[in-house]
């Protein structure tokens, strides 16, 4: 607010509306109330009470924006201006759109944040269904199984007899010359065989060589063939049993071999497998407890809480990509056009609303105290004659401001049906406000009261040049008159102490409805 205004003089009118006042001298005076002033009696009257403060100031318009694309941007990011809407002078109405940026990233950026936040609330329903801890239970079973298993193992092993496994060996190895000699047995039965049947039909078709056209002949040598292609089908068939029995048999050996060099390795491994197992345990049932706890639910709830933060950055961030009106006013400045590069710190429009006005000023410290917020106040304009408006006190400064010896108060007045005028900021105006404003009381002059002990008194005339003092309580006052709430009635007389040349003065300004300066004697 600003400190250079300059204050007027306080001012105080009293209206009277009824009867008139009468104003007598005292004849029987001494002479040293002569010099110190007359009494005089007054008419108690009914009237108005109005005290009006006056002061000059400035029209300020409080309703203006900077508009950026801030809100939700990163500050560092260059973004496309897209649309520019408006120009310098135009006026805008609440909700128009006044400038975009280009979308499309921060578009993408919003369905991967969707996606995102619906990936967590999956996760989450899947936590707090049933079938997640029935899976959590079965598979501490599964590993409860796994480890008795284990531990069967290791006992076998370590209960592993060593005598034993040199017999199991030795065993093994018979069985393979055992399984050797007779595969060499029955392959040679079987090459016997083969040979056999093919001499039996070499030596029918050599001897029948003149008779194979006749049929009995010739079926005769196909069933002589025939025993020895079969015979040769038996030969692979041993050859091949050979080799399956000749391999388990080896196998049998090796296994032995094997149980017999590797007993002592086994039960480490054993070992090693039940440590294993009761570890898989372990954690199985950890992650039993961590559901059955609701631990895992928390987690993703956390996870889900984020991902609708991160969902709600960036429809912030895509809600603040269109600069929208804030409310009416006129366009004072534009900062970028289509196609530019700016950051979120940018400003893009200056708007301001013509239809807030307000007016800094100041008062004197002497009327500060009659100045409060609600206070209807008059409005000139040095640019504008023949504007006139009505204002209230809004704000009322409870710290001075001191330049050149003179203390003021700043206060601020909103001005009422600005529409109505092109106003400009800055504009110079005077503001008379009415401080006090009373109608229809009963009014004294405030020097007719005397403050004692017992309370506010007056001296009333009862008659015969005889008064009585009596007391009264009081109202409201501008310092030259005094409302009587109670103690007086209309047309009653009071006395006054006070110079003649004074009290006449006054009342007859009264009278006329002239105006009388404040006791304060604020700077005219």
């Amino acid at each position: 607010m600003k400190h250079w205004k300059r204050v007027v003089t306080t001012f105080t009118i009293v209206a009277v509306t009824a009867t008139s006042l009468a104003i007598y001298g005292c004849s029987d005076s001494s002479d040293d109330e002569s010099e110190s002033g007359e009494s005089q009696i007054v008419e108690v009257t009914r009237g108005t009470l109005m005290t009006q403060i006056s002061s000059f100031g400035s029209i300020s318009m409080p309703e203006q924006a900077e508009l950026t694309f801030g809100s939700g941007q990163s500050a560092n990011d260059l973004y496309t201006v897209s649309e520019i809407n408006v120009e310098f002078g135009d006026t805008v109405k609440e909700g128009d759109i006044l400038a975009k940026l280009d979308t499309a990233s921060l578009e993408r950026a919003v369905t991967q944040a969707e996606s995102d936040l619906r990936t967590t609330q999956i996760d989450l329903e899947q936590a707090t269904s049933q079938t997640n801890l029935l899976k959590a239970e079965a598979a501490v079973k599964s590993a409860e199984v796994s480890l008795a298993r284990a531990e069967q193992e290791l006992e076998e092993a370590r209960n592993f007899n060593l005598s034993d496994a040199e017999t199991d060996l030795e065993i093994a190895q018979r069985n393979l010359d055992t399984t050797q000699k007779n595969i060499a047995i029955n392959i040679t039965d079987a090459q016997n065989n083969v040979d056999s049947a093919y001499q039996t039909y070499s030596y029918y078709v050599n001897e029948n060589i003149d008779k194979l056209t006749i049929g009995s002949v010739i079926a005769q040598a196909d069933n002589l063939f025939w025993a020895y292609e079969k015979a040769l089908e038996n030969l692979e068939i041993a050859k091949s049993q050979a080799e399956t029995s000749i391999a388990t048999a080896e196998a049998a050996v090796t296994a032995a071999e094997n149980a017999l060099l590797n007993a002592p390795l086994d039960t480490q491994q054993k070992e090693a497998d039940v440590a294993s197992a009761k570890a898989t345990l372990a954690q199985e049932q950890d992650d039993l407890t961590y559901i059955e706890a609701g631990y895992d639910i928390e987690l993703l709830q956390i996870n889900v809480d984020n991902a609708q933060v991160e969902l709600d950055d960036v429809m912030d961030a895509l809600e603040a990509a269109t600069i929208i009106a804030p409310y009416d006013g006129i366009v004072a400045w534009v900062g970028a056009d289509v196609g530019d590069e700016v950051t979120a710190n940018n400003i893009i429009v200056h708007l301001v609303n013509t239809g807030v006005v307000e007016i800094d000023a100041a008062v004197d410290e002497i009327d500060v105290a009659s100045v409060e917020t609600g206070q209807m106040a008059m409005v000139e304009l040095d640019a504008l004659p023949d504007a006139k408006l009505r204002g209230q006190v809004s704000a009322v400064s409870p710290v001075a401001a001191s330049q050149s010896s003179l203390v003021t108060f700043d206060i601020v007045v909103a001005v009422q049906g600005a529409d109505k005028y092109e106003l400009k900021e800055g504009m110079s105006a005077t503001i008379t406000i009415i401080a006090m404003d009373v109608e229809d009381v009963l009014l004294v002059p405030s020097n007719a009261i005397q403050r004692t002990a017992e309370g506010n008194v007056v001296e009333v005339v009862t008659g015969d040049d005889q008064t009585e003092e009596r007391s009264v309580e009081i109202g409201a006052s501008n310092g030259q008159q005094t409302e009587v709430i109670g103690g007086l009635a209309e047309g009653e007389q009071v006395v006054v102490q006070s110079s003649s040349s004074d009290v006449v003065d006054m009342m007859e300004k009264m009278m006329q409805g002239g105006r009388i300066p404040g006791m304060g004697g604020g700077q005219k």
